[in-house]
């Protein structure tokens, strides 16, 4: 009986949707390489207008910089927003600055992958909302298949 409630158990972990969060700052004009080495946010990574996109295998339309985190099985795409904003919150105010004196564009993105007939609450709570729009942000979820 132990065997068949790990087997449901497994089953349904691998159900739940994977949610994964970004936050990319781009700009027309500026490379940001320079810019963002000094926000110390790790795995942040800055790249040039024209480089390989690996996710898409197209070339980038501008200079940017962003930071993903793993994906998360969770039911709420809150949370995973909540997670990306902790890991920005130390250099909050850094971020802004750049953001307003650079004129760079913000984008939160959640990518979410779901298995047929479990999809997550598309849900933000106000805070996080509000945090977001700190950044002047704005927001996108992408959907797609397991």
């Amino acid at each position: 009986m132990a065997s068949t409630m790990l087997d449901i158990d497994a089953d349904l972990t691998q159900q739940t949707p994977l949610v994964s969060a970004s936050f990319r700052l781009t700009s027309e004009r500026h490379v940001l390489d320079h810019i963002v080495a000094g926000f110390g946010i790790e795995g942040g990574q800055a790249w040039q207008k024209g480089d390989v996109d690996e996710g898409a295998d197209q070339a980038r339309r501008a200079h940017g910089w962003g930071v993903t985190l793993p994906a998360q099985r969770t039911y709420s795409v809150d949370t995973a927003i909540t997670a990306l904003l902790q890991v920005l919150a130390p250099q909050r105010d850094a971020i802004i600055q750049a953001i307003t004196l650079l004129e760079l564009d913000a984008h939160v993105n959640i990518e979410v992958r779901v298995a047929p007939g479990h999809l997550p609450v598309l849900h933000a709570a106000k805070a996080t909302i509000a945090a977001m729009a700190a950044y002047d942000a704005a927001c996108s979820v992408e959907l797609s298949e397991l």
